[in-house]
Formats: C-alpha cells, structure tokens, sequence
C-alpha cells in the first residue's frame, strides 16, 4: 500500500489528540491465543488506501473513485471514545501490511460500501475482531458465525478493548449483566413496559455506578448512569428502553435491542468492559 501524506498526517493527528489515551499503550493487530481467523472471500478487487479515518471507516480508491468504506460485521469505538484511536491504529498497521483488496457488499444508507478488506492476503474485519480491536455485529453477513466466534474469544482473553483495565485503572467489581429482555411478548417499545436490561451487584460491598454506561454494540444506544447511582450488595437496577415516570430509561424512546441478536455491554466511567452479555443469536 501506498502510504499518502494524508494518511500518515491523520495518524499523527490521532496519536496527540486521543483524550482517553492510556500511556504506553499499543495496537497489536495479532489475534488473541486460540482465535481462528477465517480467509477473506474471492472475488476482492484491488483499491488504494487515500484515509483512514476511525477504526471501521477508510477512504480508498475503487473503480477509478474515492469512496468511503464501511468495514462489514464489526464496530468500533467513536473518535472520543477510549480505544478509539488504538482501533484506528490497529487498521492502519494493518493496512501497510502489503496491498490492499475489497470485498464489495453494498451501500448502506449514508451511501457508504459495505465491505470485507484484505491487506497481504489478511482479512482486515476479523483480524479487528480477533485481536480485540472491534466489537462484531451481530446482524446477519456472510460470516458472522466466525466473527462472534472471535469476538467471544477476544472478549475471553482479555485482549484489546476487552482488558480490564484498557482505559483506566481495573476497580474489579462484582456489578454484572444480569439479563437483558430484548423481545419480550408485545411491542418492544410498549411504553408501559417492553424491552429492559438489568445489572446486579453480586459483590459484598457497596457500588458507585455513577457514570456507568449500559449500551448495544452498535453507536446507537448508550445510557448512562446518573450520579449519586449506588448499587448495594444484591441489588439490582432496571434499565427500561422506553421511558415512563420513576424508571431508568434510555434516551430516544424506542427500541434498543435488535431481535436478530446483539451484545449488552457495561462500561465504567473510564470506559472499561466490565461486563458484556451476548444474546439472541
């Protein structure tokens, strides 16, 4: 691949403006022990790297123009987000591992391709996935069995945005995912009850769960955890998807939780996993 000044000046930009930067910390793009990375489909035609503009998103040239990519079946943290940058790093490195391919898939409704990469015969999406760079999507993609897959074994090893403490100090609590009701019987969004999630303090000990945020896989839907929120042991909080008088609630009032399968996650105020619940597929 053909490193542009561009490129190599937005990865300048990237690594000084990062304000959940943990010092010292790198982007390994080698996938966790034991984690199977499948081949990239046939067919991929070759493209130009021009951006890169987060982890999930590239500019290339295709077909004689520049269009915005959309990496298939995974997501990443947004800009401002911690492992945000170490995410945008990890494709980069990627990327100038040799020349670089697309798996064409469609356009999705901002008018970007949908697409598998593939740099020096790797496949890009699952080595994001499978070194803990990237969340798969659960939603349906020629293979979305082996990215859950990896994404289970990351998540498992403990590696990249999945290490306790990949944005902050580990605080080990005992606060977990109890369940998530994403389809229950009636209207997800039925504003007298429908969809929820609960946590519980199974630890001994009193909880802050101030800034705490409850969220899907993809960027669509993040509550956060008022302040003065305290768990004690056992107890538990309910996070409605739609809001009503007197109820923990996501912002937006509809439906949070997709019915083809998605992944509850729970994030301290630093931005660490601490709890993370697939379900539904």
């Amino acid at each position: 691949m053909r490193r542009t000044p561009i490129l190599a000046a937005a990865a300048l930009l990237a690594a000084c403006t990062s304000p959940d930067a943990v010092p010292g910390a790198t982007a390994p793009t080698a996938p966790a022990p034991g984690v199977a990375v499948p081949a990239m489909p046939d067919g991929a035609v070759p493209v130009e790297v021009l951006d890169v503009r987060d982890g999930d998103t590239v500019e290339v040239e295709f077909l004689g123009e520049a269009v915005e990519v959309r990496l298939l079946g995974i997501n990443t943290p947004e800009r401002d987000e911690c492992w945000a940058d170490e995410a945008r790093d990890a494709l980069e490195a990627l990327l100038d591992g040799g020349d670089v391919t697309l798996w064409d898939a469609g356009t999705d409704q901002y008018g970007r391709v949908l697409g598998y990469l593939g740099a020096a015969g790797e496949f890009v999406n699952a080595r994001l996935v499978a070194a803990g760079h990237a969340i798969a999507i659960s939603a349906d993609h020629l293979y979305a069995p082996e990215f859950r897959a990896a994404d289970d074994a990351a998540a498992a090893a403990g590696a990249g945005l999945w290490a306790p403490d990949a944005c902050g100090p580990d605080r080990g609590t005992a606060v977990r995912i109890l369940e998530v009701d994403g389809d229950p019987p009636g209207r997800d969004d039925d504003p007298g009850g429908g969809e929820s999630a609960t946590i519980r303090n199974d630890g001994a000990g009193e909880v802050d769960v101030s800034g705490w945020t409850l969220r899907d896989e993809s960027s669509a839907h993040r509550f956060t955890f008022p302040a003065g929120t305290r768990l004690g042991p056992g107890e538990e909080a309910v996070v409605w998807s739609v809001c009503r008088d007197g109820v923990l609630c996501f912002p937006g009032g509809g439906a949070v939780w997709s019915n083809g399968g998605d992944t509850a996650l729970l994030l301290d105020a630093s931005g660490n996993v601490v709890d993370r619940a697939p379900f539904g597929r």
